[in-house]
């Protein structure tokens, strides 16, 4: 089954990377954004991508400025990348362009998302996922992305999860994100990864609050210890949810994954320090309503949520 035309809804680093991966691979993508600058510059000279390594390279691709500006039917699939409480309105935005037999993609941050996603769309169109693909706005037309995800071990996961049920037309994107040099694969229920990011997500608010690069959280043992007791709250408020991880496992990816980011900002932290919004309320804010709910203790998400509102993040 191929995926035909697909949509990126969202055209901030992470949307314009997948969208340019997919460019490059001749696959028939366009990517949808706000009319921003950025759209603007990607449509008159392409998008340039710069990877670690320093060798840059750009990529043509068709642009919407607006979802409202697609042909009715006109996509096959959409993958949704705009930030988790963007979700209702950039779903209701390009659910006319989706073609009765297509599929919406949620590959954002947090919990909840299945739940707009096919209220807009449909169970039987909705599909959610969790992506480790590392990229970020440099300027208008110029987007950087990670080593992993240059060397194409960023990994993407998809399937079904609560009201998202989907799975039947998950083949085509799978296929087409995996040719682009995006590996992925669908489980058929993809809470238990879902839930493997939100822990491995723990170290935004830490580094939000303290406004420190991974990597200097990381080296502090004050800052580690921290990371990892939110880590271990997520992992039993999971269990609550049915889901199980293994906590051991878990931890030694997450902390490899620490290690390898070094000096760079989580996205969080970086909304934070420019006084943009954030993922809070659906990532560590949702694993800390959850726990209270079902008598779990999270006194380290608490006190690290009450530190960033008295900061004046949400």
């Amino acid at each position: 089954m191929k995926a035909g035309r697909i949509g990126v809804l969202g055209a901030g680093g992470m949307g314009s990377a997948f969208a340019a991966l997919l460019a490059r691979s001749g696959h028939d993508v366009v990517l949808i954004g706000r009319g921003s600058e950025h759209v603007r510059a990607v449509a008159e000279r392409g998008l340039a991508v710069l990877p670690p390594d320093g060798r840059p390279w750009t990529v043509a691709l068709d642009v919407s400025p607006h979802a409202e500006d697609l042909p009715p039917g006109s996509l096959d699939a959409v993958v949704i990348l705009t930030k988790a409480y963007d979700l209702s309105a950039a779903a209701r935005s390009v659910a006319p362009a989706l073609t009765p037999g297509g599929v919406a993609v949620s590959l954002q941050n947090g919990l909840g998302l299945a739940t707009r996603l096919a209220a807009v769309f449909g169970g039987e169109r909705s599909l959610v996922g969790t992506t480790t693909v590392g990229a970020a706005l440099q300027g208008p037309g110029r987007i950087s992305v990670s080593g992993a995800t240059a060397a194409g071990e960023s990994f993407t996961y998809l399937g079904e999860m609560g009201e998202a049920r989907g799975g039947s037309r998950a083949a085509g994107v799978v296929a087409a994100l995996s040719a682009a040099g995006i590996p992925t694969a669908y489980l058929p229920q993809v809470g238990e990864e879902i839930w493997r990011k939100l822990a491995l997500a723990v170290m935004s608010p830490v580094s939000s609050v303290l406004r420190l690069t991974v990597g200097q959280v990381w080296a502090s043992d004050e800052g580690r210890s921290l990371v990892r007791r939110m880590f271990d709250e997520v992992v039993a408020v999971a269990l609550t949810q049915q889901v199980r991880l293994d906590p051991e496992r878990a931890w030694a990816h997450a902390s490899q994954v620490f290690e390898g980011t070094g000096e760079h900002y989580t996205s969080m932290c970086a909304d934070v320090m420019n006084g943009r919004r954030t993922e809070l309320s659906s990532m560590a804010g949702a694993v800390h309503r959850i726990g209270r709910e079902q008598g779990v203790p999270v006194p380290a998400h608490g006190v690290v949520l009450e530190m960033l509102g008295a900061l004046g993040v949400r």
